[in-house]
């Protein structure tokens, strides 16, 4: 028995011995002295912080995220109170120099009929703001490579402005006076078409001077649909101004 191999009788003197358990590797015996040691500070991962080989991640005041704010590299933003307002975009800056502030287009769906300083209609649809210079071309002998271009009369084009219909009649006894051969110098007056943002505040006024109706149509009924009613009133004048 004494020769036996198992059945708890040890290993035969032939066979190595087992080193002592203090320096096992494993068995929750720790590491080898013949293996690197893991610090046991500043390693990576475990909450022990990043390695001194690793990159260190700056301070989180000046770090771009997490509700840090902006890194010094980024750009700022300007605060509002340095634009400019509305009254400076009308003068224009120096050669070479950027504009500090750039005026934003208005939309064109608000406007209103003025007539000597009384606002009669809100109009849906105006038309003919336009002014036109006819071309006169002459011909100088001698020079071939250009023909001499001069200006000739100059004329406007006649407003047309469509309004929905209402219980006001202003419009059609301004009309009613050139029917009834009035036209004297009272039948021409001067107004204005107002173009006013959301705000209801005005824009511009693009103003007429000595304007009189020169045709009405009024609006195309039927049965079947569920449109506005709208007129049409028709402006001759002597000029635009622009204010």
């Amino acid at each position: 028995m004494a020769d036996w191999r198992g059945r708890g009788g040890g290993r035969l003197p032939g066979q190595p011995t087992i080193t002592d358990r203090s320096s096992w590797v494993g068995a929750g015996k720790g590491r080898d002295s013949s293996q690197p040691s893991i610090e046991t500070e500043g390693g990576a991962g475990k909450g022990g912080g990043r390695a001194g080989s690793q990159p260190t991640i700056a301070d989180s005041g000046s770090w771009a995220g997490r509700g840090g704010g902006r890194a010094g590299s980024q750009p700022s933003i300007a605060d509002g109170s340095q634009l400019g307002t509305r009254s400076e975009a009308s003068t224009m800056p120096a050669n070479g120099e950027a504009s500090p502030y750039v005026a934003d287009p208005e939309g064109n769906y608000i406007f209103a009929l003025e007539i000597d300083g009384c606002e009669v209609a809100h109009f849906m649809e105006c038309s003919g703001l336009k002014s036109t210079t006819e071309v006169y071309e002459l011909q100088e002998g001698g020079m071939n490579h250009r023909v001499h271009k001069l200006p000739g009369q100059s004329r406007w084009d006649n407003i047309q402005l469509r309004f929905g219909v209402s219980n006001d009649i202003t419009l059609m006894e301004w009309r009613s006076e050139i029917l009834e051969d009035s036209f004297d110098s009272g039948c021409r007056r001067n107004g204005s078409i107002i173009l006013k943002n959301n705000e209801m505040e005005v824009v511009r006024r693009y103003n007429f001077e000595a304007a009189w109706p020169v045709a009405w149509e009024g609006p195309a009924f039927a049965a079947s649909g569920s449109e506005i009613a709208i007129e049409m009133l028709e402006l001759a004048h002597h000029g635009i101004y622009v204010s």
